[in-house]
């Protein structure tokens, strides 16, 4: 059997090794994949002071499940652009407390005592699992749209109430007449100041970057709609008395009186009451203080007390109960008076269209120019909506930072380490197709040994030889192609002579010379009855003339050192170019031919030279 050596066997089944050590990655590479998720974290802390006993900055509890709320996640996908059921991306989302060591040594101290722990965190650490499929980039901008969507949400919750005031739209086809749709446009745009006063107030110098107005800006904007468009709006209804039906009108009109007179008697009512505490407040004050001497026979005057503050360090900005309900009854005084003057107002209004009838007033080229006017208007007012709405997510955004701060940045963990899998999966299956590899070769040797080897001289037995030509007859031969055929003369008469034994042995070394032929890709074999066929590729008749000659000079030297047992032999070959045939089995006859053509020489020339050549 031929010897073990592993380079051979990497050598002949290199293709194979490397298919085994593809697929081997490729499938490694396939199953963690889609085993692969990627985990998104990011650390928060609630900075707000009272956060330390479990409360928001307003004063209700803290409720850390509302980052993954139906109504955050929503918007998260929004800001997005994604799309999925909320629930799936709800259930892989996760808030665990964050304890400082010390903290959780001294809450386990408590629970081992039986004590009840107190103690509210304020750091977190949001998860969000995501498949690996998405990818890491998507984990990633995944978690920060839903903090981003929870920063707002709880500022617009909790510290800075976000803009609850909507725009009216289409009044005109809701049935207003044209006078009812400037009121309502005009209250829309009264509450709009209102609410934008108190932003510029508090936030002078907030300018947002996405849209370029700060709330000043806006004030103003609003402010011209109140001076200039509103009372344009209102002189045009009232010069011609347009009116789409007078009689809606006037229902609207009276309505709006009744509702003044009786909001003016409910603050009446209110005022009456507030006058009447306030003169107990002052009664029961002064019975109070009575007692209270600065010196004999003197009570404590205003001035006194005033003092007092003063040195105190309250000062001006001090505010006493008897203050707030002075400030009260200015309230509902400047309620009653404005009352008074909307009534008065009104009744002009409704004199202004006391002669309409109950159909319409003015022409339909005036009503045109007017519906455009009022559709104008309705329209600017809600694009400018649209405007403080996103001024006010984005100050709230910023705002959020003063109340709920990112420790760190959002981080990405794959479960998986692919690239490693990978790494180890090329290795192992390397590992394994070498070890296939060598284990297949030498299970070649053993069956080639087995099944196609000559146990005597340990060449290619005939059954490897027949199956060799099988193959070469399925093709032409290819130019140069030799066929040798050797005969060992005298391998029946040394066996005669010295035993069998000593013939093997003849055979043997005749088979080892014989398989040192060529130098080229081909194959030798022996045939039987001394017979060997030799067939190389790449060897033309110069060539083949060559290696017979050196085959003769290591005859020569070997029966110099055997001369009891000295080797006979008759040589022949064929050449594909110098024959003229291309097919197997005619090339191997024709060296046959030569063969016996060579065996019919004189025997003493053999003896002499040990072969012949034909």
């Amino acid at each position: 059997m031929k010897k073990f050596e592993i380079l051979r066997y990497l050598k002949k089944f290199s293709l194979l090794i490397f298919l085994v050590a593809f697929a081997g990655s490729v499938a490694t590479y396939l199953y963690a994949h889609g085993k692969q998720q990627y985990t998104a974290s990011v650390v928060i802390r609630y900075t707000n002071s009272e956060v330390k006993n479990g409360y928001t900055p307003d004063g209700t509890p803290l409720d850390v499940d509302e980052i993954y709320s139906s109504s955050v996640i929503s918007h998260a996908m929004e800001l997005l652009g994604s799309d999925g059921p909320l629930n799936a991306i709800r259930s892989r989302c996760s808030v665990t407390e964050i304890l400082s060591d010390d903290q959780k040594t001294i809450n386990d101290a408590l629970l081992d005592k039986g004590e009840e722990v107190t103690y509210f965190p304020d750091t977190y650490k949001v998860n969000l699992v995501v498949d690996g499929a998405r990818g890491e980039k998507y984990a990633r901008n995944a978690l920060d749209a839903i903090m981003q969507s929870y920063c707002t949400y709880y500022t617009e919750k909790y510290v800075e109430q976000r803009l609850s005031l909507n725009p009216s739209a289409n009044l005109l086809d809701a049935g207003y007449d044209y006078y009812e749709c400037i009121r309502i446009l005009e209250d829309d745009t009264n509450d709009m100041l209102d609410f934008l006063k108190t932003k510029k107030d508090n936030y002078p110098h907030f300018r947002s970057s996405e849209t370029g107005y700060s709330y000043a800006d806006l004030y103003d904007i609003y402010s011209r709609f109140k001076d200039y468009v509103i009372p344009e709006l209102y002189a045009t209804v009232l010069n011609g008395s347009q009116v789409k039906d007078g009689e809606v009108l006037r229902n609207f009109l009276a309505n709006k009186l009744a509702r003044s007179a009786q909001e003016e008697a409910v603050q009446t009512v209110r005022r009456e009451s507030l006058f009447e505490l306030i003169n107990t407040y002052v009664q029961k004050n002064t019975e109070m203080n009575a007692g209270i001497y600065i010196g004999e026979d003197q009570t404590v005057s205003s001035d006194y007390i005033m003092k007092q503050l003063e040195e105190r360090g309250a000062g001006k900005n001090a505010e006493t109960t008897y203050d707030a309900l002075i400030l009260e009854m200015v309230g509902i005084d400047k309620s009653i008076a404005g009352e008074k003057i909307d009534r008065a107002f009104l009744q002009e209004i409704a004199g202004i269209f006391g002669e309409v009838g109950s159909g319409s007033s003015g022409s339909p080229e005036q009503h045109a120019a007017l519906e455009a006017l009022i559709d104008s208007y309705e329209k600017e007012l809600g694009e400018y909506y649209e405007i403080v709405s996103a001024t006010g997510k984005e100050l709230n955004l910023a705002i959020s930072a003063d109340y709920l701060k990112m420790i760190s940045s959002v981080r990405v963990y794959p479960s998986v380490n692919v690239k490693m899998y990978l790494a180890l999966a090329v290795i192992l299956f390397l590992f394994v197709g070498c070890v296939g590899a060598v284990g297949l070769g030498r299970l070649g040797d053993l069956i080639n040994y087995l099944l196609y080897t000559d146990k005597k001289t340990g060449l290619a037995n005939r059954d490897r030889l027949n199956l060799c030509i099988d193959d070469l007859a399925k093709k032409l031969l290819p130019e140069d192609f030799t066929c040798f055929v050797l005969q060992l003369d005298n391998l029946s008469e040394i066996s005669k002579r010295f035993g069998y034994h000593v013939g093997d042995t003849l055979l043997k070394d005749f088979a080892e010379l014989v398989s040192l032929m060529g130098d080229t890709d081909g194959i030798t074999g022996y045939n039987g009855v001394g017979n060997f066929i030799a067939l190389f590729e790449n060897c033309s008749e110069k060539k083949a003339q060559i290696v017979l000659k050196v085959f003769d000079e290591q005859v020569e030297r070997y029966n110099a050192m055997n001369p009891e047992y000295p080797i006979l032999y008759t040589a022949a070959f064929s050449t594909t170019s110098e024959a003229g045939t291309y097919e197997i089995r005619k090339l191997l006859r024709l060296a046959t031919a030569n063969l016996a053509v060579g065996s019919g020489k004189n025997s003493t020339e053999k003896s002499e030279t040990g072969r012949e050549n034909a």
